[in-house]
Parts: C-alpha cells; structure tokens; sequence
C-alpha cells in the first residue's frame, strides 16, 4: 500500500513537472523581448491615438523588430548561436551589439521623420537597454525578457495608471519561467527587472513625460 501511494505520488510529480516547463516554455516565447518591444510600442500608439501613428508602428516593427528577428534566427539556423533566445552569455555579445546598432539607427531615422515623442521614447529605451545589457553581457547573463518586460509594464503604469497595475503580474510569472527553464538564476532575473525599471523611468522624467 505504501509502495502504491509513494509511486503515485511520484507519477504526479513528473507529470507536474513536465506541465510547469510547458507552461514556462510558453510563457519564455510569448514575452520574448521583442514581442515585447511591439507590446510597448502598441501600448504607446494607443496613448498617442492619431490617425498617423499606425505608420509609426508599422515602420518601427519593420526596421527595428523584423531584422533583429530574421538575423538570429539566421545565427540560430547557420549554428553559430544555440537557440533564439541568447541562452548561452558567450553567444549574446554579437547579437547585442548588433541589435543596438541597428535600434539606434532607427532612432535616428524616426527622429528625422518626425516620429511622435512617446515612440522615440520607446525606441530610446531599447536603445539604452540593449547597450547596458550588451556590457553587462561581457562578464554577467542579465535577464532580457525580465528587462523588456518591466520596462513595458513601467510605461504602461506612467501612460494609463491604476488601471493596467494588473499587469504587473506578468513580471515574476516571466521571471519564474526563465527560472524554471535553468536560463537565469533569480540574481539575474531580478537584475533584469531592475534594469527595465531603471531605463524606462529615467527617460519618461528626462522627457517630462512622468
């Protein structure tokens, strides 16, 4: 009987276990950084709400979301970078720079085009962002997920308040996915978190936008 109770028991825990990494695999892909960056860069169209600011959107996704994403799964498909998400810290430090490269350039494009203020900010911040992970990168694996996630839900709190605190759940549902997948430690996590913090929040003061 007791051997019964203790093999159930055990048969529930693998079963247990195998839907919790489901679940942390498909919480990873769904806030991934850059579905995230599109997240944030909706969530400012809507507080802008003009007819133009469609094309805004539309012209950041394609410079500044689509070639970052064509370019790793390039990397991830020639086997010079193990998956999509930068797991490896050795493999991050190209793609980073890269990808910061690439962002700021499309800041500049869109400042030159006349984008609307609450998009450069966006843009900006994945600018800083990706630059301070890049050195961080060099000697530390710091959160990118947990980054973009936090700096998502600090613009949606500055544009919309009380109303999308909710959101703020999405911060240790990701942090313990990428946890639970063995991609970061909760340090690393936790520095993801307050780096997003910290990036999004300095430039919302320094454009008076707080």
């Amino acid at each position: 009987m007791n051997k019964s109770y203790y093999s159930r028991l055990t048969e529930y825990t693998i079963v247990s276990s195998e839907w919790k990494d489901r679940w942390a695999r498909l919480i990873s892909g769904v806030f991934s950084p850059l579905t995230v960056a599109v997240a944030a860069v909706a969530i400012a169209g809507y507080a802008i709400n003009n007819e133009s600011v469609l094309t805004w959107i539309a012209l950041y996704i394609a410079l500044s979301i689509l070639p970052p994403a064509i370019y790793i799964m390039y990397l991830v498909r020639k086997g010079i970078v193990t998956d999509f998400h930068l797991n490896v810290r050795q493999e991050r430090t190209q793609p980073f720079l890269i990808m910061a490269i690439n962002t700021a350039v499309v800041f500049l494009v869109m400042l030159l085009a006349g984008a609307p203020e609450l998009i450069l900010i966006v843009i900006a911040a994945a600018v800083l962002q990706l630059s301070c992970m890049l050195l961080i990168t060099l000697r530390w694996k710091i959160s990118g997920h947990c980054t973009a996630a936090t700096g998502l839900v600090v613009l949606a709190l500055a544009l919309f308040g009380k109303d999308l605190l909710p959101l703020t759940l999405i911060i240790p549902l990701i942090a313990w996915s990428r946890v639970r997948l063995n991609r970061h430690s909760l340090a690393q996590t936790v520095g993801g978190i307050f780096l997003g913090a910290i990036t999004v929040t300095s430039l919302l003061y320094a454009t008076n936008t707080l």
